[in-house]
């Protein structure tokens, strides 16, 4: 079974957030693709986790940056789970899911994100597998130098016709856009780029039923068995 969506953070309903059972799961529920987020350790490691800080997830507490990577693993998260270094996730994932990967940059907050990342995935000869987004235009455009390959993508609440402008400029071939802002005519000029659109994050199955209208935009998701039953499908978990 193929399910055309974006698992948001792995299947954060019923496993923690952005961790190795959430993604899995997710593979096994047969989403064709998943979303997660990458800070950097403080010793310079890509770690997989959404907030700049551990509180909310983990029983530590101070920010991401302030801790080694080895330290950061030793932070336990509900289900005896972990914050799983990049390289952990990549090896996990290879060959079985599309991978969005969001850098959690804020202009120089993490010097040399971008390359680590682009590091990561080189090493497990994943580019074709992954497309690098952010908020940040200028972790964006570090990405494009160092890399011509590698597909980017802009995320952003609102819609105009500078964003587009910017993403023809950059090869930039990837588009997330809050769901509110995504209009017939932006899905249609997006086609016309061939800039893939996908729509974050909706919940609500009334939502998930009106993008069916829209076969080519890309449903972000934390309900994925709504949206399973959405597309009529059974759930295997």
């Amino acid at each position: 079974m193929i399910i055309q969506g974006v698992a948001h953070r792995g299947y954060p309903k019923k496993y923690p957030e952005n961790t190795l059972s959430s993604f899995l799961k997710a593979v096994e529920l047969g989403f064709t693709h998943l979303e997660l987020d990458v800070h950097l350790s403080k010793d310079g490691i890509p770690v997989v986790i959404h907030d700049h800080t551990v509180d909310r997830m983990t029983n530590g507490t101070g920010r991401v940056a302030d801790y080694s990577a080895s330290e950061l693993q030793s932070f336990h998260i509900e289900q005896d789970e972990h914050i799983p270094t990049l390289e952990e996730v990549l090896r996990a994932l290879k060959g079985n899911i599309g991978l969005n990967i969001e850098l959690k940059q804020m202009g120089t907050y993490y010097p040399q994100l971008e390359e680590k990342v682009l590091e990561v995935i080189k090493e497990f000869n994943m580019l074709d597998q992954v497309v690098i987004t952010s908020f940040d235009f200028d972790a964006l455009e570090r990405i494009r130098q160092l890399s011509s390959e590698v597909r980017i993508g802009l995320i952003t609440f609102g819609c105009s016709k500078a964003i587009l402008d910017w993403s023809v400029e950059m090869g930039a071939t990837f588009l997330s856009m809050h769901y509110a802002f995504v209009t017939e005519q932006y899905i249609h000029r997006c086609q016309e780029l061939g800039i893939q659109l996908m729509a974050w994050t909706i919940n609500e199955t009334s939502i998930m039923k009106k993008f069916q209208d829209y076969p080519s935009v890309w449903v972000c998701t934390d309900e994925l068995e709504s949206f399973m039953d959405v597309l009529e499908l059974p759930s295997s978990v």
